[in-house]
C-alpha cells in the first residue's frame, strides 16, 4: 500500500531515532523476566534509540503453568487499539516482546503482504472499549518497517509464499544475540514435494538464515503442515512434554500431505549462528487427509472428517500458549467456513471470495481451545495426532465485524507477565485495516 505523507514523515523521524538499533541488537546477551506497566498505567515515552531493549525477557521464562483447562470465561476483555496504516493488508503475524523494568512491552507485527516479509515494533497503548474503529487509540510505530527475510520467502515461491508468523527467541547455546524467527505460508502448495517454512535473522532483520525444514522432509512433516502461525511455549512445558522444543508452528491445508484441520509441530530453535540441516521437531496435531470423502469438491461429507465440520476454506492464522498458575490452553485464531465445499466460480454475488476455487460461505471468526496436556501426550507417543480435538470454540463478540463476516483475522500473542492475550482482527474499512483486541486472564 502507498504510505501517506504523514507516515513517511513519521518513518523519517523514526529512522533518525533508530541509529543505534543494530548496535543494540548485536550485543543482546541474555533475557530476564521483567516488570511491566499495568493496563491502567499511562504509556511511558520510548527510549532515545527507539530500539528493543537488549535485556528483553525471554519466551519460555520459568513461569508456572496450570493443570486445569483455560476457558473463554477465564478471559476478561480490556478493549482494543488500531495498528497504523503500514499494517493495512498485513498483520498476519505478531509477537509480544518484553523489555527492561519500567518500560512497556512491544508488539512485533508483520507488515503488508505484498512486501513479502517486513516487520516493525509498535507500542501498546491503553486499550479502549469502543465499537467504532476510528475512535480507538492508535499504536505508535517504535521503529520503521524493516525487511525480514524476503529473499528467503521468495526462494520458496515468488507468487504464493509470504511471511505469516514471527517470534522472538533469546540467545541459544553458543549464540550471543537474540533472534527473530519467521514462518512462511506457501498457500498454494499443490505439489507432493515438501518445502522449508522457517528462517531467522538478527533483531533488526539483518543476516537472514534459512529456510529450514521443520523435521525431516516427508509426509509426516510436510511443509503443508507448517508456516501459518508461529509461537513460543513456556520452558517448563517444553521440558515436561516436548524434549525442550520451545517453538510451535502449524497450518491448515486440506490436501497434498497437509491436514484437514489445523496442525501443530513443536521444534527446537537453533543454538548456532550458522546452522545447517533440518530443525529438530515432533508432531503434536494433524488430521488425516480423507479425500474426497472429507471436503471433496461439491461431494464431500463433513461427517467423514476427523476435524468436526472441516471445509477447504478453513484457515487458522494465529496461535498462542495462554496460561496462568492454575489454567492453560493453546489457542488458535482463524476463519471457519460454515457452508458446503462448493468448488468453481462464486455461487452468488455475496460470496466472500470472488475468484474461482473453493467457496464455503458463510464464514465466522473463531478461537479454538486445545488441551495442552493432550497435545503433550501426543508428543510423548501416548496418543495419535488426529485424536485431539478442541474442547471449546470461542466466537469473540467484541470483534468489530459481527459473525458471519468476510472479515479476516491476523496473528495472536500472549504477555505471560501481565497475562494479556492479543488477537488481531482484520478487514476494517476499505483498506483492510487491523485492530488489536486485548483480554486478560483472570484466573
Amino acid at each position: 500500500m502507498t504510505r501517506t505523507a504523514l507516515m513517511l514523515e513519521r518513518a523519517d523521524r523514526t529512522d533518525a531515532l533508530l541509529g543505534t538499533w543494530v548496535a543494540l541488537a548485536l550485543v543482546v546477551a541474555s533475557a530476564a523476566c521483567c516488570g511491566h506497566r499495568g493496563l491502567g498505567s499511562p504509556e511511558p515515552l520510548a527510549s532515545q534509540s527507539g530500539a528493543p531493549s537488549h535485556s528483553m525477557a525471554s519466551p519460555g521464562s520459568p513461569q508456572p503453568v496450570g493443570e486445569a483447562r483455560l476457558s473463554p470465561e477465564d478471559l476478561s476483555y480490556q478493549g482494543a487499539f488500531r495498528l497504523p496504516e503500514p499494517f493495512d493488508w498485513g498483520a498476519r503475524g505478531v509477537a509480544y516482546v518484553a523489555q527492561t523494568p519500567g518500560q512497556p512491552g512491544q508488539l512485533f507485527v508483520l507488515g503488508n503482504d505484498t512486501r513479502k516479509a517486513e516487520f516493525a515494533p509498535v507500542s501498546i497503548p491503553h486499550p479502549a472499549v469502543q465499537r467504532a474503529a476510528e475512535r480507538l487509540p492508535v499504536a505508535r510505530m517504535v521503529g520503521p518497517m524493516r525487511s525480514f527475510g524476503a529473499p528467503i520467502v521468495e526462494s520458496i515461491s515468488t507468487e504464493s509464499a509470504l511471511a505469516s508468523g514471527i517470534a522472538f527467541v533469546p540467545p541459544q547455546g553458543a549464540q550471543r544475540t537474540a533472534k527473530l524467527y519467521g514462518s512462511l505460508d506457501n498457500w498454494y502448495g499443490v505439489v507432493d514435494e515438501s518445502h522449508a517454512t522457517i528462517w531467522f535473522t538478527e533483531l533488526d532483520g539483518s543476516v537472514p538464515r534459512g529456510p529450514f525444514h521443520v523435521g525431516p522432509p516427508g509426509p509426516a512433516f510436510h511443509g503443508n503442515k507448517s508456516g501459518d502461525f508461529l509461537f513460543d511455549v513456556p520452558a517448563s512445558y517444553a521440558s515436561r512434554y516436548l524434549g525442550g522444543r520451545t517453538l510451535i508452528t502449524g497450518k491448515t491445508r486440506g490436501a497434498f500431505h497437509g491436514s484437514q484441520g489445523p496442525s501443530m509441530i513443536a521444534f527446537r530453535p537453533w543454538d548456532k549462528e550458522s546452522p545447517a540441516g533440518n530443525l529438530d521437531a515432533v508432531l503434536l496435531l494433524a488430521y488425516r487427509i480423507r479425500f474426497p470423502e472429507c471436503a471433496g469438491p461439491n461431494t464431500g461429507n463433513k461427517a467423514s472428517c476427523d476435524f468436526p465440520g472441516f471445509t477447504m476454506c478453513d484457515k487458522w492464522e494465529g496461535g498462542s500458549f495462554v496460561y496462568s498458575p492454575t489454567r492453560a490452553a493453546i489457542l488458535l485464531l482463524g476463519s471457519k467456513g460454515l457452508g458446503a465445499n462448493h468448488y468453481g466460480e462464486p455461487p452468488h454475488s455475496r460470496s466472500c471470495e470472488r475468484s474461482k476455487g473453493y467457496h464455503c460461505d458463510p464464514f465466522e471468526r473463531q478461537v479454538l481451545f486445545y488441551d495442552v496436556h493432550e497435545l503433550g501426550a501426543v508428543a510423548l507417543g501416548k496418543r495419535e495426532p488426529s485424536s485431539v480435538l478442541p474442547y471449546a470454540t470461542w466466537k469473540p463478540g467484541e470483534f468489530l465485524l459481527r459473525n458471519p463476516t468476510c472479515g479476516q483475522v491476523g496473528g495472536a500473542a500472549f504477555d505471560p507477565t501481565q497475562r494479556r492475550l492479543f488477537l488481531i482482527e482484520k478487514g476494517i474499512g476499505d483498506n483492510n485495516a487491523a485492530v488489536v483486541h486485548v483480554w486478560s486472564v483472570v484466573r
